[in-house]
Formats: C-alpha cells, sequence, structure tokens
C-alpha cells in the first residue's frame, strides 16, 4: 500500500440509512419482549436443544453483510439497513444470558444494556448525518457510488433531484482539474439520462401524508396539542418518581399484573438506588423543562418553548430512561415511545414553522402563522 492515507467515503445518505437500522433494532427489541411476556417465554427445541432467538438475530446479521457485499443497488442496501437491525435487536435482546452464570435472561442489568446499545446506534446515525459533505473529494466519491448504482436501475424523478442536489453541495473549489471534471461529468448524465415522470409509490403515500397533514394538523392546532403535552408530560414526571419511590422501598400494589410490569422488587444494592437518584433528579429537571417550555411558549416565545421542549425529551431519552430501565423494563419502554413521538413531533413542527417562513412563504402573509410573525 501506498504512504497515501486512507479516507473513508461516507454515503450520502449513511444517516438515513443507520437511521432504518436503528428503528428496526428498537421496534425489534420492543416486539419481541412484549410478545415473549405475552405468550409465557415459550422456548424452541424442546427438552434437550434450546433455539434461541439471538441465533436467527445472528443469521439476519449474515444476510445483511452478504447482501452488501453482492451487490451495490441502492435496494440491497436498504434491506442490509433493515435485516441489520432487526438482526441486532434479536441477537442483543438476550444479552442477560451472555453476562450472567445462569444465563438469566431476566437480569435487570441487561435493559439498561440494550437501551444504551440503541442509543449508541441513534447517536451513530446523527453523526453519519452531520458528516455529509464535510470533505468535497469524500462526498464526490459517494455520489459517483450512486450514480452508479442507478445505472442498472429505474430514475425517478424524486431520485433525479435528490442526486443533482447532492451534486450541487460538492465544493468544487476544493476538488483538482480531474476531479472537477468527474462532477460536471456526473451532474450531465443525472440531467440527461431518462428517468419515469410517474411518481414511485412511497412518493405518492408521502405526498398523501403530507397533504392530510397540512389539512388536518394546522400549525395552530399543533401548537395547542404540544403545549398540553408538555404540560401534561410535567404531570407525568411526578407520577414517574412516585413509581420510583415504590421501587426504592419495595412497596407492592394489589395488582399483580401491574407489580410484574414494574418489575418491582426488593434487595436492590446501593449501586443501582444510586442510578435510580440520578434518574430521579434528571426526571425533575426533564418535568421543570417540560413546564417552563409550555409556560414561556404560551407568552409568546415559540422558539424557546420548542427548543426546551426538545432538549427535556433528549435529556430524558438519554439519561433518565438508561436509569430507569434497570427497575422497570416495560414501563420505560412505553415511556421511550411516547417520548421519541413527542420528540419527533416537536421537530416536525420546527420545519413546518421554518418552511412557512421561508421565502415563498413570506410572499403570502396568510400561509406565515401568527405566533412566527414578528410582534
Amino acid at each position: 500500500m501506498s504512504g497515501a492515507r486512507m479516507k473513508m467515503q461516507w454515503r450520502p445518505d449513511a444517516g438515513r440509512l443507520v437511521t432504518l437500522m436503528a428503528i428496526g433494532f428498537g421496534m425489534t427489541v420492543v416486539i419481541t419482549r412484549l410478545y415473549l411476556m405475552a405468550s409465557g417465554y415459550p422456548k424452541i427445541g424442546g427438552h434437550t436443544y434450546h433455539i434461541a432467538h439471538a441465533l436467527f438475530g445472528g443469521l439476519l446479521l449474515v444476510i445483511s453483510c452478504v447482501l452488501q457485499l453482492m451487490s451495490s443497488g441502492r435496494t440491497a442496501i436498504v434491506w442490509a439497513a433493515i435485516l441489520a437491525g432487526v438482526g441486532l435487536g434479536l441477537f442483543i435482546d438476550e444479552v442477560g444470558k451472555f453476562i450472567t452464570a445462569d444465563n438469566n435472561y431476566f437480569f435487570p442489568l441487561a435493559a439498561p444494556i440494550i437501551y444504551l446499545a440503541f442509543l449508541i446506534v441513534v447517536a451513530a446515525a446523527r453523526y453519519a448525518a452531520s458528516r455529509r459533505g464535510e470533505a468535497a473529494d469524500l462526498l464526490l466519491g459517494a455520489l459517483t457510488g450512486d450514480v452508479g448504482d442507478m445505472v442498472a436501475a429505474r430514475m425517478t424523478t424524486r431520485r433525479r433531484t435528490a442526486l443533482l442536489r447532492d451534486l450541487d453541495q460538492v465544493r468544487t473549489e476544493q476538488l483538482g482539474p480531474h476531479s472537477r471534471e468527474l462532477a460536471a461529468a456526473l451532474r450531465d448524465y443525472v440531467r440527461s439520462v431518462p428517468c419515469e415522470q410517474r411518481p414511485t409509490l412511497g412518493a405518492r403515500v408521502l405526498d398523501l401524508l403530507t397533504r392530510a397533514e397540512s389539512r388536518l394538523l394546522p400549525l395552530p392546532l399543533v401548537r395547542t396539542l404540544l403545549i398540553a403535552v408538555l404540560l401534561l408530560h410535567g404531570l407525568w414526571t411526578v407520577l414517574r418518581l412516585g413509581l420510583a419511590l415504590v421501587v426504592m422501598y419495595g412497596w407492592r400494589t394489589p395488582w399483580h399484573e401491574f407489580d410484574h410490569m414494574l418489575d418491582l422488587g426488593t434487595g436492590h444494592g446501593w449501586k443501582s438506588l444510586t442510578g435510580l437518584a440520578i434518574a430521579a433528579v434528571a426526571e425533575i429537571v426533564t418535568g421543570i423543562g417540560c413546564i417552563a417550555g409550555a409556560v414561556v411558549w404560551l407568552r409568546g416565545n415559540p422558539e424557546l418553548g420548542v427548543r426546551l421542549g426538545i432538549w427535556t425529551s433528549v435529556l430524558s431519552l438519554t439519561v433518565v430512561n438508561v436509569f430507569a430501565s434497570y427497575f422497570s423494563q416495560f414501563l420505560t419502554v412505553f415511556t421511550a415511545i411516547a417520548e421519541a413521538v413527542l420528540l419527533w413531533a416537536l421537530l416536525r413542527y420546527r420545519d413546518r414553522v421554518r418552511e412557512h417562513d421561508s421565502p415563498r412563504a413570506e410572499s403570502d402573509p396568510a400561509a406565515v402563522p401568527a405566533e412566527s410573525l414578528p410582534a
């Protein structure tokens, strides 16, 4: 190998692909655990053998690797990302068996490990998305591969627009003369290649959902709903702290099923109780942040209110739920799903407001939400 330093080429859609993997990972763990609990934790293999679902996870991971090695098409890489997420979810779901001498699937530390692994995958997705277009030569190399993938596949209008947008982001002034010629040739090819004018099924569904969102969920209504949810989230914080006290003091409820869902138990050591105390402090900060965000939003500062809602949701998802999952994995799962939906709704609301504040929207004052107009 020459003395030249090897560089990694980041795919322009790396963030989206790793996000697909994270979604497959999270959904697989949740569905698997809920299914096993509802079905009484069945076993495959009889008295002699036990075919753990971690084996199926490993098989899906192998299939994902083979797809990436054998095919360079977009369909293959998307399926590889999904299968990798499902396979990783099935594999890591049994981490409790791998870290205990008695193969304890229900070991309390398993849930925080699974949750941390999921957060790492999500962080990798965000990092991959942020790396997009940092180096002009790497971005051009990745786009060359993407355009090559489309040679044997159908080119759609939406895909052409995305490729041209990515090519326009290449800072050609940082490239050498040959690389600039390559970028120009790729741009000419993408513009001239025939493509199907009829949108794909996914594009039609996305367009339908966008129109339904604008019609059924106008920004003023979404604003009211988000403020109400932030206030309710603050109240839910008080309830979660009460449940934390239930765990710490070993109290029992009259409902056995509820106790099982909370994984209540006694005999927790000081280390686990310290983690629970950290979660309680972070939960207090989360509750205060949610209520403060709703209040400042009502008082006419929507930007600060949305920002507080976003960061408190991130704090709860990344700190509170990690420690809380040690004591109540199923309750934490449902809470994390609700908080993830809230976080997505806040981000989506912020994007919609920015779209209304774009120059196109400014030409039509009626299209701009009242709260985004200057006082």
